[in-house]
């Protein structure tokens, strides 16, 4: 059981906040908002057995609330908690009841974050807190001893540096690690910037002089303190780191664990950053604590959100390399393709294996196992994109080029703005010169369609492709009836069939929708051709007198002759009617020959159409979409701002608009063409696409004075120090109005030309002397 991962439920009312092993490692305290215990590690079966609950009977004052606990390293029996409310206490496990809390520090003015104990005097204690300062106590004396002032709005963590006994680093809000000695306590020895957001947690490596710092930007950096401070190695996490902790025995291992959204605890293999050594994934909550069981590399203590608390196996562990995906292909911005995959390690075959095998030359081993996890590497490959021709045969205009390039030219030479026809004429050549000929055709066509006004009169309003609504101008026409009164036919016996009779037709046009009496227009003969009639009309106006003249649902306005030639007599309303009719004793010879005298033949329409007008919506939509399939965005979008209020015509959806703007944009961001995209946002007419612009522009900047982070509305102004002096250049000492630069590491600038011209000659700060990098 010694070697198997064992969990414990400390509380049902509380979670735990931080977690210390003393110096025998059998032991391990506890402590939380409204928690604070002591568990025995059994050595028998590793599991945890609770020892003493200091928060018992009615001790229940916010001094017992603590955000962190420590256990003196010299001492089992003395262990301090830093309170919410600022009190660091420092306990006597000794001692019984409430005298276990030996002496109360008062020092703090607002909550202590952190606490710990030197490591070789045995009365020396450190806490940093929010109100910005640190306090070293000593626990002979009943007030802190020294205070040391961080120029920072609050101190996330402190720790003794365990190769120089008055030496201790402390973190704070503002990105900045600070180095201290314990016998000057007016200023700092290091101060730097190790991080563009608040650093939680540090820790220095028990035998190299590292210090490892984790932040709120996810990441753990490894800091070589062997002189100037310098940047080692740089882990990426998924989430804001809450405690780093170096692995004993193991050189490049640390653990660490998030202070959100990921519950796992991870060990690092610092030569490989990327990807976890190992990971515990038992707890269900934030993990909140962690330590190593003394010099047991293969035990790890934890405490969490859920209440609970862990000694992690290392048998146990899960090793995410091992599932991990070990190929990968990247697309680049140029066109060209990267591809990497895993490399497998052979150990090298020396000269006595050679012998042993009796001269055979021994098949090389693969190198496996956990302890060779930092040599993985990969092999890339890259594919260029091969040239191409691109503009048409005319050698004036015909080179070659790539498709990256094509992209970034139109970017550049396509107008969204300005007059519509001068819009089209200048990008259908612009796409013409790199070789876009759909592109070129479709700014062709939409300068024809849309560009004439007399096009744009009409507003394509009669024959809207997808509106359900009513013609407008089909509605403001009145309607028109025309009737064909009686049709008389000359019937002559002796008539021939290449004869066409002549006859009268009588048109009546009622205007004003009530009188249909008079006849209005010349007699002439109808066209030769039928006229479409709804089936309502057909029922009312056929008779079984006039049956001959209908033809597969048409009535037929023309010479008698044609009657015998049009007939359909096998068509299906012709049957019907056919059966319904009563039966006249009539001679088929005589049917055959011409319909009977006087045959009225009644036309009737109720409205005149009007004249079709072809719209290009549906044709324009459909090349759009052919664009976006072929992967032209550029087009497709810069056609959509070029139709300005024209496009509303186009039956394309809003949510596939904001799609192609979100791809533009993303492509023109790739290609770090930022005023370009900008200014596509900017003509942006969907608002969830404009708001883009709002987004991850906030610029975090310090003050050069205080270091403290200038968040108000009003630019350089410092609340700490009541000035703008930050406002003024650095070299000329005006205020600033126009371009300012700045370094990240002194927050000192001016005039972006000055600075060009002083850093020139110069590598440090003119006003404090900072190493500043300017390129």
């Amino acid at each position: 059981m010694l070697d198997e991962t064992i969990s414990l439920r400390i509380c049902q009312e509380g979670h735990a906040n931080a977690l210390a092993l003393n110096k025998d490692c059998n032991q391990i305290a506890v402590a939380g908002r409204s928690l604070l215990k002591l568990f025995a590690i059994d050595s028998d079966d590793g599991g945890f057995t609770e020892v003493c609950n200091m928060r018992g009977g009615k001790n229940q004052n916010l001094s017992y609330s603590s955000n962190d606990v420590a256990w003196s390293s010299l001492d089992s029996n003395i262990l301090a908690t830093a309170a919410t409310n600022g009190v660091v206490s420092v306990w006597d496990l000794s001692k019984f009841g409430r005298q276990k809390q030996l002496l109360v520090y008062n020092d703090h003015e607002r909550t202590a974050h952190t606490v710990t104990f030197h490591s070789s005097e045995m009365n020396l204690l450190i806490s940093g807190s929010q109100d910005g300062t640190i306090k070293c106590f000593d626990t002979r004396c009943d007030k802190a001893i020294n205070t040391f002032y961080s120029n920072s709005e609050s101190v996330r963590d402190v720790k003794f540096n365990p190769h120089s006994s008055n030496i201790f680093s402390a973190v704070s809000e503002n990105g900045t690690v600070q180095l201290w000695d314990l016998r000057r306590a007016d200023k700092c020895i290091l101060q730097y910037t190790a991080h563009s957001g608040p650093i939680y947690t540090c820790d220095w490596h028990p035998s190299n002089n590292w210090l490892a710092t984790g932040s709120r930007d996810k990441q753990i950096k490894v800091w070589n303190m062997d002189g100037k401070a310098s940047l080692d190695h740089t882990i990426h996490t998924i989430a804001v780191v809450g405690r780093v902790k170096w692995r004993p025995e193991k050189t490049y291992h640390i653990a660490s664990c998030a202070l959100v959204v990921d519950y796992s605890i991870h060990i690092w293999d610092i030569r490989r950053p990327f990807i976890p050594f190992a990971s515990f994934n038992d707890h269900t909550n934030v993990t909140t604590g962690i330590a190593w069981k003394g010099s047991d590399t293969n035990c790890l203590l934890s405490t969490s959100k859920d209440s609970t608390i862990y000694k992690h196996a290392f048998k146990d562990a899960s090793r995410p390399a091992l599932k991990a995906n070990a190929q990968g292909a990247s697309l680049g911005r140029k066109g060209d393709i990267s591809f990497a995959n895993k490399l497998k390690y052979y150990l090298p075959v020396t000269a006595a294996q050679v012998v042993k095998s009796n001269n055979i030359m021994t098949r090389q081993k693969y190198i496996t196992g956990a302890e060779q996890f930092h040599i993985g590497k990969s092999d890339m490959c890259r594919f260029l994109l091969n040239s191409s021709y691109t503009g048409y045969i005319d050698h004036e205009i015909s080179f070659q080029l790539k498709e990256h390039e094509c992209f970034i030219g139109c970017a550049k030479e396509l107008l969204l703005t300005g007059k519509f026809t001068d819009i089209c004429k200048h990008n259908a050549n612009v796409s013409r010169k790199y070789g876009k000929h759909n592109a070129t055709t479709l700014w062709n066509f939409l300068e024809i369609a849309y560009g004439s006004n007399d096009i744009n009169m009409q507003k394509y309003e009669h024959r809207n492709s997808f509106s359900t609504q009513k013609s407008s101008q089909a509605s403001r026409r009145p309607t028109q009836v025309v009737n064909v009164d009686v049709l008389k036919w000359d019937h002559n016996e002796n008539h021939n069939e290449n004869n066409i009779v002549d006859a009268e037709l009588k048109l009546q046009v009622d205007d004003d929708l009530l009188d249909t009496n008079g006849l209005v227009g010349k007699p002439s003969y109808p066209p030769l051709g039928s006229v479409i009639l709804s089936e309502t009309q057909i029922l009312s106006e056929i008779t079984f007198d006039n049956f001959d003249s209908l033809r597969n649902g048409f009535i037929y306005v023309g010479p008698p002759d044609f009657t015998k030639a049009l007939s359909l007599p096998e068509t299906a309303l012709h049957c019907n009617v056919e059966a319904a009719r009563p039966q006249i004793d009539i001679k088929a010879e005589d049917r055959d020959k011409s319909p009977p005298p006087n045959l009225p033949v009644v036309l009737k329409v109720t409205t005149v159409p009007p004249v079709p007008f072809w719209e290009p919506h549906q044709f324009l939509a459909d090349a759009l979409l052919l664009q976006n399939d072929v992967g032209d965005v550029q087009t497709a979008l810069s056609i959509l701002i070029v139709m300005g209020e024209n496009r509303k015509y186009l039956p394309i959806s809003d949510v596939l608009i904001e799609h192609w703007f979100q791809t533009y944009i993303d492509q023109l961001h790739r290609y770090q063409m930022w005023n370009e995209a900008c200014a596509v946002l900017n003509l942006s007419w969907l608002r969830s696409v404009r708001q883009l612009n709002q987004k991850s522009t906030a610029v975090h900047t310090n003050c050069g004075d205080c270091g403290r982070p200038l968040g108000g509305s009003v630019g350089w102004y410092c609340q700490k120090c009541k000035s703008m002096r930050l406002a003024k250049c650095s070299i000329c000492g005006l205020i600033v109005r126009g371009l300012y630069a700045w370094c990240q590491g002194c927050s000192h600038g001016g005039h972006i030309q000055h600075l060009m011209e002083y850093f020139s000659n110069h590598s440090k700060c003119p006003k404090c002397g900072h190493l500043c990098e300017y390129n």
